[in-house]
This record gives structure tokens, sequence and C-alpha cells, in this order.
């Protein structure tokens, strides 16, 4: 990986932190079943054990931000598992239900600290040319933590109890946080002069708990005094902590960017498909271990394959946003979403377990399609100056509608139960529960579905908006260059190659007769059609698989190519096309060639191709700028007998660069699309 020895260990022990915190979130669902048995509380109880923990993780998320300008990272990081081992032994101890919640409680707050505190540190530990492997180690932790951690739970319980479960827990936090004393450097600069708004953490704590408790009493016990007052001051408080965000000058939480429309309608969608998730989490190893007989490792191995889609489909989903937009992902993935859970309200005793393995892993699929690209749509609506904040929004009101909407869904489980028992038997009354608590899952995937078709357009021009002095626009429009040609798209493959050859270009785009880019075709699309082709035949006697030619000779070359002159040019190019708007910011710019791997990329104004913009014309404006504001003497040079020969150089190289950006490179655009 080319990092010290020292970066190693550091790495390693901040990557481990996180995936032991990331790891506890996802154990307790499994584990509810035996905990409901041993503790002797229902549905709607136990279900504190992960709402609770995703609340307390929201309402750190704003307070980390404080934390981190107070203190130093690294004393942070040794308070935050130290907080998250103390919690992880009390759930170990766990003699009553309340000591395993606060246990839960402690936990969150010390994992709701970590969790972004640990990017910071990888931030400033590694140098620029590190960050990306420490990065990405990163990222495959946060995938892989989630997936394994059902079946591990359920592995363990079955062959011990769930206290093993968070004594194993607080063992790898108290290593962690003993080896880290010793492997993190000191680092990190603080600002004494923050403040924590205190009136404002009281009243979001009071009204987020609040209703939370008020729901589950509800769920619990029915209508009474105790949910009553407990959801008028939550809903109380709640208003009061929106009021005092909005009237101050530094609130802790900066509502004020739900005023932004695309903003605001991107956030409840999210709210909505997080509260469907958890939910699902809880009542699907309730339902296989309390209702079905399964054991806990088989519970867990159910929701596995949905939570290894679901981690891997992340980087795909952001490609896939690329090419298509929010839109056509969004209802893919709320109308798939809206389908499966409808199946689960048909769950009973002769339910087979294959098939609902299959619908819960295609339901995390379609989960993966509508949370990133939702999100990345609602974020794109916002000014730079807000995107911090957006952020931080965005990441609370979904972990508080996750905890919430799970407390809804879990007690309408269990007062469906309750009411249909004289009538259903103990048996079926269960299994009715269940499937009344999908049903209203259901029926918020459904709003959730409506919302996308009524309100998340793939409109043109959208990043005009964040550019009204079109600053953006007019750095595009320095470097992009402005000799792109286009095929109609109903131009035949020989137009095409016609173009390739006479303008010595490798892919030309087509448009429709408005002038919209609608696809590509390239020379590698070509060069895929003539090429030779073999075909896998099995012989049914001795079952040996064989592989033939499918083609001849030159003369069968011949007549391929005769048949590809005459085929439309859009039957072998690429559908829909990869670009950026001519109001789209450098690093927008920097974030689509990068991702997709692209050497260039269209720039698009109003769904019109206006130019191209190549890797290298960015590296040239950006090399010219860096000269502009310090000038040769500031390069930073290695130093060595060949110092003379690059300062030579360095005009040379820039004039390469624009002779390579000239160079016909369309094929990495057709190739990735």
């Amino acid at each position: 990986m080319g990092l010290t020895r020292k970066q190693i260990v550091m790495l390693a022990v901040l990557v481990f932190g996180t995936f032991v915190t990331v790891l506890n979130q996802t154990v307790v669902a499994p584990a509810l079943p035996s905990i409901m048995e041993e503790m002797s509380v229902d549905a709607a109880t136990a279900q504190w054990l992960t709402t609770g923990f995703t609340l307390v993780n929201a309402i750190m998320i704003p307070i980390t931000a404080f934390l981190s300008d107070r203190f130093t990272t690294r004393r942070l990081f040794l308070v935050s598992m130290a907080i998250f081992t103390l919690g992880s032994g009390l759930a170990s101890w766990g003699i009553t239900f309340e000591v395993l919640l606060i246990g839960r409680l402690v936990q969150a707050v010390g994992a709701g600290i970590l969790m972004p505190l640990v990017m910071t540190v990888l931030m400033w530990t590694f140098p620029v040319d590190k960050r990306g492997t420490a990065m990405g180690l990163f990222g495959i932790v946060i995938a892989f933590g989630p997936a394994i951690g059902p079946t591990a739970a359920g592995i363990i319980i079955d062959r011990a109890t769930w206290h093993d479960m968070f004594a194993i827990i607080a063992g790898l936090s108290l290593a962690v946080f003993v080896i880290g004393i010793f492997a993190l450097e000191r680092g990190g600069k603080t600002n004494k002069d923050v403040t924590l708004d205190v009136p404002s953490v009281i009243l979001s704590t009071l009204g987020f708990g609040g209703l939370l408790y008020g729901l589950s009493l509800i769920g619990s016990y029915g209508v009474g005094i105790d949910s009553v007052i407990g959801t008028i001051v939550g809903v109380v408080c709640i208003v009061l902590f929106f009021r005092r965000q909005l009237r101050m000058e530094h609130p802790m939480l900066q509502v004020r960017v739900l005023q932004n429309h695309k903003f605001l309608v991107a956030t409840i969608i999210g709210m909505i498909v997080q509260g469907a998730l958890l939910a699902a989490g809880i009542l699907v190893p309730i339902y296989l271990q309390s209702y079905m007989g399964f054991s806990a490792t088989i519970s867990g191995l159910v929701l596995l394959p949905g939570a290894i889609i679901m981690g891997a489909m992340g980087p795909i989903a952001g490609r896939l946003f690329d090419r298509h937009g929010p839109r056509v992902l969004s209802l893919i993935g709320t109308g798939v979403l809206t389908l499966t859970t409808v199946a689960f309200v048909f769950l009973g005793p002769e339910t087979s377990i294959a098939w609902l393995t299959i619908v819960y892993t295609l339901r995390l699929f379609s989960l993966s399609l509508v949370n990133m690209p939702i999100t990345t749509w609602g974020m794109n609506a916002l000014s730079n100056e807000l995107m911090n904040h957006g952020t931080s929004v965005n990441n609370t009101l979904r972990q508080v509608a996750g905890s919430l909407g799970t407390a809804i869904i879990v007690s309408v489980s269990t007062i469906a139960t309750n009411l249909s028992q004289p009538s259903l038997g103990q048996t079926g009354a269960n299994f009715f529960g269940i499937d009344a608590a999908f049903g209203v899952s259901a029926l918020l995937c459904l709003i959730a579905f409506i919302m996308v078709i009524a309100l998340v357009k793939d409109k043109p021009g959208e990043a005009r908006t964040r550019d009204l002095d079109n600053t953006r626009s007019s750095v595009l429009e320095s470097i992009m260059k402005r000799d792109v040609y286009t095929l109609p798209e109903n131009a035949t493959v020989a137009e095409a190659m016609e173009l390739l050859v006479d303008k010595n270009i490798s892919a030309v785009p087509l448009v429709n007769a408005a002038g919209e880019a609608v696809g590509f075709v390239s020379d590698g699309d070509i060069m895929r059609y003539l090429s030779k082709r073999s075909a896998m035949v099995m012989d049914p006697v001795v079952m040996i698989v064989q592989t033939m030619e499918a083609d001849g000779d030159n003369k069968d070359f011949a007549r391929k190519l005769d048949e590809l002159m005459g085929k439309p040019a859009k039957s072998i190019g690429a559908k829909g096309i990869i670009g950026v708007d001519l109001h789209a910011d450098l690093p927008e710019v920097c974030r689509v060639l990068g991702e997709n791997h692209l050497k260039k990329v269209p720039v698009l104004d109003e769904g019109h191709i206006v130019g191209v913009i190549n890797r290298s014309d960015i590296t040239r404006f950006s090399m010219e700028r860096y000269l502009e504001d310090r000038g040769e003497e500031g390069i930073p040079r290695h130093t060595d007998h060949h110092d003379d020969d690059h300062s030579n150089t360095l005009s040379p190289k820039l004039e390469h660069a624009e002779q390579d950006a000239a160079l016909a490179d369309d094929e990495a655009v057709a190739a990735s699309i």
C-alpha cells in the first residue's frame, strides 16, 4: 500500500474501531426474540434497543460537530471508544431490560461521536497521496460490517447467549481503546471559542425522545395518560426546537435548508425509506425465530444476501445516477420497494424461507436505488455554502425518521396482535400482527412512490439555479472545446463510420430532432460487432464443454461488414449519455470523470451538447491557476541533479497535454456508458 509501519498500525486501529461500532448496529435484530423471551417484554418495548440507539445517534450528529472543534481528534476518539466500551459492558451485564437499554444508549453516544470523527482523523493523519488507500479501506468496512453483523450475531446467540455477544463487542472495543492510546498521534486543531447551544440539545432530546416514548407506550399498552403526555411533550418540544433553530444566527441544526423545495422532497422520501428499512430489520427476525421456530443463525443468513447487495450497490448506483438521473432510478427503486413490501403482507406459517430470502434481498436492492440517487438529487439543489448543513440535516432527520417509523410500525404489529388474539388465537394473531405492520410499511412506501412520480423530475438546467452569476459556466466555457460533432439518432452505421474517419475521432453522440443527446456510438462498438465470436456447446454424452467458432474466414467478415453498414447506429451504440451541466462546478466535473473512469465528458446546456471537457483540460487549467497565484518559484520540486531538466521541460509538458487533449478519446465515454 506504500504506507509506513506506523501508518498501517494507525489505519488498522481506526478501521477496526469503526468496524466494531458498525457491526454493533446490526447485531441486535437477531437477538431481539431471545431478549423478548428472557426479559418478558413485547416487540413494542424491545424495539427501543434499536430505535433508541438510532435516535441517540441522530441527536449526536450536530453535537459531534461542536466536539470536533472543541477537542483534539485523538482525545475525542479515545473518549468515544471508552464510552462505547462502557455501554457494551452494561449491555453484556443486562440483568434487566432497563440496564440493557441504558447500555445501548451509552453505546450510541460513543458510536455517534466515532463515525464522523474517523473520517476527520484519516484526513489529518495521512498525506494526500495515501488518503485514497485509507478511505477505500474505510468504505469497505462501512459496507462489510452491516452485512456480516446479523449472521455473526445469530451464530453467537445459538451457541451462547446475547450477553456473550455484547461481551465480545466490549472486549474488541476495549482492545481498540488500549492500542489507540499508543498508536494514535496527537493532532487536530481546537477552537476554545466555539459554544454548544444547550437549550437546543435539551429540546431535541425531549422532543424526539418524548415522541418515541409516547408511540412505544401506545404500542404496548394502548392510548393512556402516559402515552398522551409523552407524545404531546415530544411534539411541543420539536416545534420549539425548530423555531429556535430558525431564530438563531448560528443554529445547532441549520433547518433553513428545508426551505429548498427539492431538498425537502428528497429528505421526506429518504425519511420514509429509512423507517421502512429499519422496521423490516426488526420484524423479519421476530417472524422467523419467534413465530416460525428458526434459529438465530438462519435468521441472520436470511438477512445476509440483501445486506451484501446493498453495500455493493453503492458505487454502482452512483454511476447509474450520472447516466440516467434521479427519476428513473427512484421510480424503479420505490416501485420495487412497494411491491416487495406488499409481498410481506402475506407472510404466514406456510411461507418458504427461500422465497422470503429472495424477496428480502430484492427489497434491499430496491432501497439502494432510492437512497443514494434521492440524497444526491436533494444535495445538488443546495449551494456549496449550504452543503455541509444539508448533510447534517439530512442525516439527522433520516435517523430520527428511522427510529420513529420503526416505533410506529412495530407498535401497529403489537396492537394488531392484541386485538385479534380473541378471534384468531395466539398463533394466528402473531402472523396477523406482522402482516398488519408490513401493510402500514407498504402504505408508506406507496406514498414515497407517488412523491417520486409527482415531484422528482430530470429537468435539464437545474444547475443553473445554483449559478445565478454564471461564474461556473464562465469557467467551463473557458476550458472546454466546442468542436463537437453529432449525428441524428436515425443515422446508419455507415454514416457514423464516415464521420469517425473524416474527423479522426473515435466516438460521436447521437441527438434527436430537438438536438438533445440520446446515445453514443464509437469505433469500439463497431469492433465488437465485427469481432470473432465463439459459442459454447456441451456434448450430451460425455458432458464436456467445447468452444466452437461462430464466425468463419474473411468472407464471413465481409458479410458481417455489409450487414453492419445498413444498421441504425443506435442499435449497436450505447443508450443514454454521461455528461456534465454547463453550470456545474469543477469539483462536480472531476467527480463525474473520476467515478466513471472517463478521459473526457460532454458538456450539456438544457440537454444540448455545447462542448467537451478533457481531464487534460482541467489539469492545464489547474496548473495555470496555480502559476498565476504562486509563480514558477512556488512549484514544489524534488531536489536532485535533474531539477534543471525538469524546470526546462515544464512548458513542453503543458504543450504536450494540450496536444493530447485534442486527440479523439470519445471511446472512453462510450465504453463506460
